[in-house]
């Protein structure tokens, strides 16, 4: 027999994760599929963590419409969750005359479409405010209002309060066939399981246009984009702290060097079309890349020591804008093609897909008591357990030190694990916590967290 629900969103990224969130405030049944075993764990692992006010979007886009809404959301409701942030600012740098008349411009054009506080520096104030930069820059656009976030936390945040209010969430549970029936859609995996839903929103992320293909659509074509990043280490951060990008070209926005929310500077990331949704593979050619923009840009970094070194997916398709394909008729709503914008537009993108499903396939109204949630901050700046006197005194296992590296006690692990939404893999558990992501990459921390993480799974399966 199958589980009956009024709305299945498939894809557990953190615009599926979104979506759900702002759907467990209507008196509906709703479920929230994830092929994986864990939230977050293909393009939204992989992304730069930069929350944009989105001036950088194309105008007149619905990407752009999308993502400014969606920075004003996380401003508000991010402190809420207890997702951390910090305004570190972008800035936008010229070196050459060529340079110099396209930031002109883009600061011009940012000014025409009502973003006023962005400004066009020159070239002495650069060097005097921010002096870690290659000498003899022209001019800068300065940003003041980029921000950069937690990428793991924050989908994990949405989810946990999606299921916090009654959403419920499977994983992993892949689609693998769909077929109509009288009241909407009929969903099945490999292992046999169903469900039926009233609404379908696909939500699939890199692979949105297999999920489509179940249902013969094929209005897009999903186009991957690798993105590969050099990790630095935290002693990286006293030269460099603020989010810089080289001057765009028609061929690429360039590559990025920026702090992190955890204290690191991330550099990357490449812009690599690939054939295989799953090649997250890291290559010389992108690593020199990565080298040349530090040379290029912050040559005080090229000797800091790198942490690690990973690659993300976008999920581009042949379209330049976002795919939210309404087909009501059909109980179906394609949301596809949110490429590296997502994490700054998916609260945006969720108002938007509440603004199409309500009243027109469900005549609800936002009604029900919201339980909210919080995540624990992980951030560089917060009061980390292990230094809160109050917090040790009432549980031990908060001064008990797991992770050196990154300062995670066992109360800390011991927490994720008893979570509501629990890490179903080691990958998630590091992303729920940052145990095993410093220096020593879990050499000396990752037997003890590999046993936590068993004993707590044999538990939850007894």
């Amino acid at each position: 027999m199958s589980v009956q629900f009024d709305i299945a969103v498939i894809g557990a990224g953190v615009v599926g994760s979104a979506i759900a969130r702002d759907l467990s405030r209507y008196d509906l049944k709703v479920v929230l599929l994830e092929a994986n075993t864990d939230l977050g764990d293909e393009s939204s692992k992989g992304n730069s963590a930069l929350m944009t006010e989105g001036h950088d979007t194309p105008a007149g886009s619905l990407e752009r419409d999308l993502v400014v809404r969606g920075y004003q959301r996380y401003m508000t409701e991010a402190p809420q969750l207890g997702l951390p942030m910090r305004k570190t600012g972008a800035i936008m740098l010229a070196w050459t005359d060529e340079q110099r008349a396209t930031v002109e411009k883009l600061v011009e054009e940012a000014h025409g479409e009502g973003f006023h506080n962005v400004h066009l520096l020159e070239g002495d104030e650069v060097a005097r405010r921010w002096p870690q930069f290659r000498p003899g820059v022209l001019c800068a656009q300065w940003m003041p209002d980029e921000i950069i976030a937690d990428p793991f936390s924050t989908p994990y945040a949405y989810v946990l309060e999606a299921v916090t209010n009654g959403v419920t969430f499977l994983r992993p549970w892949r689609v693998s066939r769909a077929e109509r029936n009288a009241h909407g859609w009929r969903l099945r995996n490999d292992r046999g399981d169903v469900l039926e839903a009233g609404l379908v929103i696909n939500a699939g992320g890199i692979r949105a246009d297999i999920v489509e293909g179940l249902v013969g659509h094929s209005d897009f074509v999903m186009r991957p984009r690798r993105g590969q990043y050099i990790l630095l280490d935290k002693p990286a951060r006293a030269i460099h702290d603020i989010i810089a990008y080289p001057t765009p070209t028609p061929a690429s926005r360039g590559i990025l060097i920026s702090p992190t929310i955890f204290g690191n500077v991330l550099v990357g990331p490449t812009a690599e079309e690939v054939e295989d949704r799953d090649d997250r593979g890291v290559t010389e050619v992108g690593l020199r890349a990565l080298r040349q923009a530090i040379d290029d840009m912050v040559p005080a970094l090229r000797d800091m020591p790198v942490n690690t070194i990973y690659a993300g997916m976008r999920p581009a398709t042949n379209h330049s804008d976002y795919q939210i394909i309404p087909r009501f008729g059909e109980r179906w709503l394609t949301v596809a093609g949110i490429r590296s914008t997502g994490f700054s537009g998916a609260l945006g993108i969720a108002e938007y897909v509440m603004s199409l499903v309500f009243p027109k396939v469900f005549d609800k109204q936002p009604t029900k008591t919201v339980r909210g949630v919080r995540v624990p901050d992980l951030s560089e700046t917060s009061i980390r357990p292990w230094a809160d006197p109050e917090k040790i005194a009432t549980d031990p296992a908060y001064a008990d030190m797991l992770c050196h590296c990154e300062r995670i006690s066992v109360g800390e692990v011991r927490d994720a694990l008893n979570s509501p939404v629990p890490p179903a893999s080691i990958k998630a558990l590091k992303r729920r916590t940052r145990a095993m992501f410093g220096r020593c990459q879990g050499f000396y921390c990752g037997a003890r967290v590999q046993v936590m993480f068993d004993e707590a799974k044999v538990k939850r399966d007894a």
